[in-house]
C-alpha cells in the first residue's frame, strides 16, 4: 500500500526543491555562492536567493533575466519592449536613487563587466541574488542596488557529456487596440460634427462632413484600411545550443556553441546572436590551480522605426496597392500629403537600420594553497565590445516623411572594461569555533569612445550607409567622444560560526571612483549581520550594513566648454566657447543607503517545505540628484547631494512537494514581494514639479520616485447635471455635459494647475507574486506559472490617442461620450478639437495598471530510459511551452494592452509558443 501524503504550506522558500533527486537532501545545507566565496545555505546571515538552472530553462527565452521573472521575491522585472531580443527592466528592492543608477550589479563566474543577456541560458549553473547589504557590502558602491552571481557551468572529470537544447515558435498574437473602421469612424465625425452645431442648425451631408482630400470619395467605394492588419505578422523565434562538457582529476573543459534567431511581427524588424563559450580548469599540483572562462558574442539587428502608433492614427482609408500589386505611397487619391504606414516596407532602400556588435569575454584565475588554511586567488577579466550602427532613411521614409531629404549615418563604439580581484582567504576551526577571513583588492577600469558621421541626399540609394562621400558636401557632419572612468576598492570580511547554531558575518569596504569630486572619491561601506539557527529547521537572521552609489554620469562633477562658431565681432568672425549644460560641483560625493534586514529560513518535513522570509527597510540619503539651476547662472544643471529616499518592504516565497507518490509528483512555488517606495526630503522640503513634462517629471513628498502628477479625472460630466458642471470652470470657462469631470483639490470651483493637480499613482507596484505548480506522471510533465502585478498605474500613451474631431484614426476601444451614450471614459467629440482642447486631457492617459497573467504553461515527455538507452542516448525529453497566454487587467481600457509593457504604445508585446526538445548523449 501507497501511502498518499499532500502538503498545503504557507511559507517562504529557494528554488532548491526543484533540484532534489531525493528528499534527503535538504535544502539548508545546499552551497550557495556569495560575494568572493561559497557558504552552506543553513550558514547564510544576508538576504541571499538561490534559482537552480531547471528553474532558468523553464521558460524558453533568449535572456535568463526573463526567467527569473516572478520566480525571485524582492525582484521586479519587465520586458523592455516588443522588439526581437529586447533587454528586461530590472529593480531590486525598488528605486532608491533619483538621478544615480538603479540598476543591480551582474557577477558572472566572479567578474564583473559581463552582460547576463549575453548569455545562453543552457550555459547557466545557478544564479544567486544578494539582496541586502550584509550580503551585498563585499561589493561596497557597485552592490548598492543588490547583486546577481551568475555561475556558468564547467566540465567536470568522467565520461564527455555532449547536450543539445533547441527550440522553435511563433512570436505574434499581439494584444493592441484596434483601429476604428467603417461605420465606427463615421459616426465619430459625425458626432463631432454635430456636438459643434447651434440649437436648431441642420446636420450637414457627409459630403460636407468628410471634405479631406479623396476621403468622401473612398468612403463610397468602401476602401477600408485596417494598416495594422497589413504591416503585421507573426514572427519567429528559435534557439539552439550544443555544449560538451568532460575531463579528467587534473583537466575539466565545458564547450558550447549557440544560435538564437527572432523575426518580429513587422518586416525588416529582427535579431540574430551567435555565442561560442569555452571554460577550461588545470589542476597544476596539489596546491595550484588555474583556468580560464571565454565567450564570445556576435550580434546582427535590423530596426525600423516604430510604426504602431503611425498606424493606429492614420486615416484608414485608401488603395493600399496598386495593380501590379506595389504598395502606394499616397493610398488615397487626391491626397499627397499623407504617406502611407507602409512606406518602409516599399523596398530594402527605403529605410534601413543595422547594429552589428562584437562581445569578446575572458576571464582567467590562479589560486594557490599557501598554508594551511591560506589560499590566494587573483582573478582577472576582460570585456571588449565593438558596435557599429548603420542607418539609412529614404526621403519618402517614414523617418524623413516631413523634410523629404534622405539621411545617411553610421556610428561605431568601442567599449573596453578591465577587472582585477586579488583576494586572501583563511579558514579554520577551533573546536566549536569556525570562522573565514577574506581580505581583497579590486580595480576596475572602464573606457569608452565613439565616432558618428552623416550625410544627406545619398546619391545612390543602394549605397545606404557605406558610402557617405557620396552625400552632400556641406550637409555632412563628424562628432566624436571619449569617456573613461576606474574604481579601486579595499575589502575585509570576517565569517564566524560558533557551533553550527550562532553566526557572525562583518565586512568592511571601501571604494574610490574617479567620477566623484576630488577629496570625495572615498567611502568606506561597513556591514554586521547575525544569524541564530534555533534547530535544523528554523533560523533567525537579522542584518544592517550600509551601501554607496556613484552612479553618475562619467565627468557629472566637472564643468566643460564647447566651441560655439557663431561669434564675431563687428563683421569679423571670432572663436567661442560656451559653458555645457551642466557644470560641475567639487563637493559631490556619495550617495549613502543604509539597510536593516530581518528574516527567518525554514525547513520543515524531511525537505518537503523550505522557506525564507525577509523585512526591511533602506534610507537613502545624499541622493545623486541633477538640480535646475535659473537661468541667470548661464548653465542649466548640476549634479547635488539632496534629498533622501525610503524603500521597506516584505519578501515571501513558499516551496511546497505537496504530493509525492511512485508515479506522481505535485511541487509548486509562491513567491511575494511588496514594496513601500517614497521620497522622504527634497531640497527646500517641497515638491519639485517639473517646467517640462510635469505629469511623469515630478518629484512629490512621500511617493515614489516614478510617480505621476496632474489632475484627477472623476468622471464624465452627465447631462443631469449640466447645473453643477456650470458651477465649475476652467481658465474662466464653465463645464457642460460631456466635459472631463476633474477633481476641485481646494473646493473652489475653478480649475487651476496650481491648486487642484495632485498625486495620482506611480509606475511601481504595490506588490507582486509568482505561483509555479509542476506536476510529473511518469514520463509526463506539466508546468503553470502565473504571475500578477498589482497596484501601479500606467502612462497608457495609446489612450492619448483619442482624436475627438474624427479626422484621422484612432483606437476602437475609444468609448466616447454623447447624449445618447453616458459613458465616463471619454468626452464628447468636438469638430476641428484635439484632446488638447479640453481642460485635464492629460489626466487620461492615467490608470490603473494592475493586471494578473499565465506567464507559462509548458507540457513535457520524457523518454524512457530503457528506450533512451537503444537509441544510445541519456535522456530525451521534449516539450511545448506557451507564453504570455493569458493576461486579465483590472481597468478596462487596458483590456486589449499588455500592461507588463508599461504603457508605452510603441512595440507591444507578444505572445509566444514553441516545441523545443533537450537531448544528452
Amino acid at each position: 500500500m501507497v501511502k498518499r501524503t499532500t502538503t498545503i504550506l504557507l511559507t517562504l522558500s529557494c528554488f532548491t526543491a526543484y533540484a532534489q533527486d531525493t528528499m534527503k537532501v535538504r535544502a539548508l545545507n545546499e552551497t550557495v555562492v556569495i560575494g568572493y566565496g561559497v557558504v552552506k545555505k543553513r550558514d547564510l546571515t544576508g538576504a541571499v536567493y538561490s534559482v537552480k538552472p531547471d528553474v532558468i530553462m523553464q521558460a524558453p527565452t533568449h535572456n535568463p533575466l526573463e526567467a527569473l521573472q516572478g520566480r525571485v521575491p524582492g525582484m521586479d522585472i519587465t520586458r523592455s519592449s516588443g522588439r526581437p531580443g529586447a533587454d528586461a527592466n530590472v529593480l531590486i528592492r525598488g528605486t532608491r536613487s533619483i538621478s544615480g543608477s538603479s540598476k543591480p550589479l551582474y557577477i558572472i563566474d566572479g567578474m564583473q563587466g559581463g552582460n547576463i543577456s549575453d548569455l545562453n541560458p543552457a550555459d547557466i549553473a545557478s544564479i544567486e541574488v544578494l539582496k541586502d547589504a550584509s550580503a551585498t557590502a563585499i561589493y561596497g558602491s557597485q552592490g548598492a542596488n543588490g547583486v546577481v552571481i551568475v555561475t556558468t557551468k564547467k566540465g567536470s572529470e568522467g565520461k564527455t557529456k555532449v547536450s543539445y537544447n533547441g527550440y522553435y515558435g511563433i512570436n505574434g498574437f499581439t494584444q493592441y487596440p484596434k483601429p476604428r473602421l467603417g461605420e465606427d469612424y463615421l459616426k465619430l465625425r459625425r458626432e463631432a460634427y454635430r456636438a459643434s452645431l447651434n440649437p436648431g442648425d441642420p446636420m450637414p451631408d457627409d459630403a460636407t462632413i468628410f471634405a479631406n482630400a479623396g476621403e468622401y470619395d473612398a468612403i463610397q467605394k468602401g476602401q477600408w484600411v485596417n494598416w495594422l492588419d497589413l504591416l503585421t505578422s507573426n514572427g519567429t523565434e528559435q534557439q539552439h545550443s550544443i555544449s560538451v562538457s568532460g575531463g579528467t582529476e587534473k583537466t575539466k573543459a565545458y564547450f558550447s556553441g549557440g544560435y538564437f534567431k527572432e523575426e518580429g511581427v513587422l518586416k525588416n524588424d529582427n535579431m540574430t546572436r551567435y555565442t561560442v563559450r569555452l571554460s577550461i580548469d588545470q589542476k597544476i599540483n596539489n596546491r595550484i590551480k588555474a583556468g580560464i572562462q571565454s565567450q564570445l558574442n556576435y550580434y546582427k539587428s535590423d530596426s525600423r522605426k516604430d510604426v504602431f502608433p503611425v498606424a493606429l492614427t492614420t486615416t484608414p482609408l485608401g488603395v493600399p496597392y496598386d495593380a501590379n500589386g506595389n504598395i502606394s505611397l499616397y493610398p488615397v487619391a487626391g491626397n499627397t500629403t499623407t504617406i502611407t504606414p507602409l512606406t518602409d516596407d516599399r523596398g530594402d532602400y527605403i529605410s534601413k537600420d543595422q547594429t552589428i556588435i562584437n562581445i569578446t569575454t575572458l576571464n582567467g584565475y590562479a589560486e594557490i594553497k599557501l598554508a594551511e588554511g591560506w589560499t590566494f586567488r587573483s582573478n582577472f577579466g576582460t570585456t571588449i565590445t565593438f558596435n557599429r550602427e548603420g542607418k539609412y532613411y529614404d526621403g519618402t521614409s517614414l523617418e524623413r516623411k516631413d523634410v523629404r531629404t534622405s539621411l545617411s549615418s553610421i556610428t561605431n563604439k568601442n567599449n573596453r572594461f578591465y577587472n582585477w580581484d586579488n583576494i586572501m582567504t583563511y579558514t579554520r576551526q577551533l573546536q566549536d569555533h569556525s570562522f573565514t577571513v577574506t581580505l581583497l583588492t579590486s580595480y576596475t577600469h572602464k573606457d569608452y569612445d565613439d565616432a558618428y558621421a552623416s550625410g544627406y541626399n545619398q546619391a545612390l540609394a543602394s549605397q545606404l550607409f557605406y558610402n557617405l562621400g557620396a552625400t552632400d558636401v556641406t550637409s555632412r557632419g563628424i562628432t566624436s567622444s571619449y569617456i573613461g572612468s576606474k574604481t579601486m576598492s579595499y575589502a575585509a570580511r570576517v565569517n564566524y560560526n560558533y557551533k553550527g547554531k550562532y553566526l557572525l558575518t562583518f565586512s568592511e569596504r571601501i571604494d574610490g571612483a574617479s567620477r566623484l569630486a576630488a577629496g570625495h572619491k572615498y567611502a568606506g561601506f561597513p556591514s554586521v549581520a547575525a544569524g541564530w539557527r534555533i534547530t535544523d529547521a528554523v533560523k533567525l537572521r537579522a542584518g544592517y550594513g550600509i551601501a554607496g552609489n556613484s552612479g553618475i554620469d562619467e565627468y557629472g562633477t566637472q564643468t566643460g566648454v564647447y566651441a560655439y562658431p557663431y561669434m564675431s565681432f563687428g563683421n569679423v568672425a571670432a572663436p567661442g566657447y560656451m559653458f555645457n549644460d551642466l557644470v560641475g560641483n567639487k563637493e559631490l560625493g556619495w550617495e549613502l543607503s543604509a539597510t536593516t534586514n530581518a528574516g527567518v529560513d525554514l525547513d520543515f518535513f524531511n525537505g518537503r517545505l523550505n522557506a525564507t522570509i525577509d523585512i526591511y527597510n533602506t534610507k537613502t540619503t545624499d541622493l545623486l540628484q541633477i538640480r535646475t539651476l535659473p537661468q541667470s547662472t548661464g548653465v542649466v544643471k548640476v549634479y547635488q547631494n539632496i534629498g533622501a529616499t525610503n524603500n521597506k518592504g516584505i519578501e515571501i516565497g513558499v516551496n511546497t512537494v505537496n504530493i509525492q507518490q511512485n508515479n506522481f509528483k505535485w511541487t509548486s512555488t509562491l513567491t511575494f514581494t511588496s514594496n513601500r517606495e517614497k521620497i522622504t526630503s527634497l531640497i527646500d522640503g517641497k515638491d519639485v514639479i517639473a517646467a517640462s513634462g510635469p505629469e511623469t517629471n515630478s518629484l512629490l513628498l512621500n511617493h515614489p520616485v516614478k510617480s505621476f502628477y496632474t489632475y484627477k479625472k472623476l468622471g464624465i460630466w452627465q447631462t443631469s447635471e449640466a447645473a453643477t458642471a456650470a458651477q465649475y470652470s476652467f481658465g474662466g470657462t464653465p463645464f457642460k455635459p460631456g466635459d472631463i469631470k476633474l477633481q476641485d483639490k481646494n473646493g473652489d470651483l475653478k480649475i487651476t494647475a496650481d491648486d487642484d493637480r495632485m498625486y495620482l499613482g506611480a509606475a511601481v507596484p504595490r506588490w507582486t507574486a509568482g505561483f509555479q505548480n509542476n506536476f510529473s506522471y511518469r514520463g509526463l510533465d506539466l508546468g503553470i506559472f502565473l504571475f500578477a502585478r498589482w497596484g501601479q498605474m500606467l502612462n497608457a500613451q495609446f489612450l492619448g490617442r483619442y482624436n475627438p474631431s474624427g479626422e484621422g484614426g484612432g483606437p476602437a476601444m475609444i468609448n466616447y461620450w454623447t447624449p445618447e451614450n453616458p459613458t465616463n471614459d471619454f468626452p464628447r467629440p468636438l469638430k476641428g478639437a484635439g484632446i488638447s482642447k479640453y481642460a485635464g486631457f492629460q489626466a487620461l492617459n492615467f490608470v490603473d495598471g494592475s493586471y494578473v497573467k499565465i506567464k507559462n504553461i509548458t507540457l513535457g515527455y520524457t523518454l524512457p530510459a530503457r528506450l533512451a538507452e537503444r537509441l544510445t542516448i541519456q535522456r530525451l525529453r521534449v516539450y511545448a511551452t506557451g507564453a504570455n497566454i493569458f493576461t486579465k487587467a483590472r481597468n478596462h481600457l487596458v483590456k486589449y494592452y499588455d500592461p507588463e509593457r508599461g504603457g508605452e504604445e510603441s512595440t507591444p508585446l507578444n505572445r509566444q509558443f514553441v516545441f523545443g526538445v533537450n537531448v544528452d548523449f
